[in-house]
């Protein structure tokens, strides 16, 4: 039994991708500050097979953001951060995260219209 304060799997679900989706950001954004830093490991975090299994399950909102550290090699300083793998993992979580805005304000927009009829401008 799905008990989200959004009343549907699809918006829950979209919602739920955000919230990895901005964890991953956050995530790839600490990484990349702390590049120079000595014996920093680079973050990784993982949520699409959890949010995957919630849906499954009828329940979105059960999805766990799991982060865990990189096992990445590190470098001689003992750093394992790689920018280029960070900046793509930045970007294309960016990318996504505005796809679940994109759907959600058109899921918005779908219930405007049911709740207010169609708009009478063009």
């Amino acid at each position: 039994m799905m008990s989200s304060v959004f009343g549907d799997i699809a918006t829950s679900a979209i919602y739920q991708a955000m919230q990895g989706l901005w964890a991953e950001q956050q995530a790839a954004a600490n990484n990349i500050a702390n590049l120079n830093t000595p014996d920093f490991k680079a973050q990784d975090v993982s949520f699409e097979s959890s949010l995957s299994q919630a849906i499954t399950a009828g329940d979105p909102s059960q999805m766990q953001v799991t982060t865990a550290p990189s096992s990445a090699p590190a470098d001689q300083t003992g750093n394992n951060v790689d920018l280029a793998t960070e900046m793509v993992t930045s970007q294309k979580a960016g990318m996504q995260f505005q796809t679940m805005v994109d759907a959600m304000n058109a899921k918005f927009q779908l219930l405007s219209t049911a709740i207010n009829g169609p708009s009478s401008a063009g």
